[in-house]
């Protein structure tokens, strides 16, 4: 995510700030509460970073984008990129290591196999199919109004609270409200695990004036043990049509 006119009270958010994280659908299953269902939906990865969901719900027969700043990089810029902050990520992750469920992830060097194949899978699709990432930011994005059925955002929003005010949450939600009539977000806290109670209870007052209806769920097998609740956000009516 840029940064917003509307951040005043924090230094602005740089995508340098923001790990490209590599993470698989099997990940995304346990953050998002993925069903078969939702696996028949169009589906938007909003950020989708090196995450490995798009090809893996594309190679299984379903229809999946992502959308992120960073896929303006040429290619292989881009693989330099991911690969840099995947080692920053592990090392970060190792360096917290009580703050994790490690078994959930089949313990440290289970874990950094999954993120380095998800971030080799995401990199061979691109390669493929690069039409499948779509280069974009919040709080703009270059799609279509209704053009996916469920948007997922992962560890930009409330991650970054210290960078990303009320009002930058408030724009980034409803304008992925937009693309599609279902978001889910996750996690709920920051980078270090910090609850965000008045934060959340804030966006969530302010989505209801943009008639977008709020719940928290909760997140079953969560690795970071503080996040364990997602929020999930939907149109109350369907967007009317733009006249010709």
């Amino acid at each position: 995510m840029t940064a917003s006119p509307h951040t005043t009270n924090h230094p602005p958010l740089a995508e340098a700030d923001v790990l490209v994280s590599a993470r698989s659908l099997a990940e995304y299953t346990d953050m998002f509460g993925l069903d078969e269902a939702d696996l028949r939906r169009r589906i938007l990865d909003c950020p989708g970073g090196a995450a490995s969901a798009v090809a893996e719900i594309c190679a299984a027969g379903g229809e999946a984008r992502a959308v992120d700043p960073q896929y303006a990089l040429g290619s292989e810029e881009l693989r330099g990129r991911i690969l840099t902050d995947l080692d920053r990520s592990l090392e970060q992750k190792h360096d917290l290591d009580l703050e994790y469920d490690w078994d959930v992830r089949g313990g440290i060097v289970g874990h950094e196999a999954l993120r380095r194949s998800a971030a080799e899978r995401m990199l061979a699709d691109l390669d493929a199919a690069p039409e499948r990432y779509v280069a974009g930011a919040l709080p703009s994005l270059p799609l279509a109004d209704d053009s996916a059925d469920l948007v997922l955002c992962s560890h930009l929003l409330f991650t970054y609270a210290d960078r990303l005010d009320t009002a930058d949450h408030v724009a980034a939600i409803v304008e992925m409200a937009r693309v599609a009539p279902e978001v889910r977000i996750y996690p709920l806290v920051d980078y270090a695990g910090n609850p965000l109670p008045e934060l959340v209870r804030s966006v969530i007052a302010k989505l209801k004036k943009e008639r977008l209806t709020s719940r928290i769920e909760p997140v079953h097998r969560p690795f970071q043990l503080a996040a364990t609740t997602r929020l999930v956000v939907e149109r109350t009516r369907r967007r009317p049509l733009t006249p010709a």
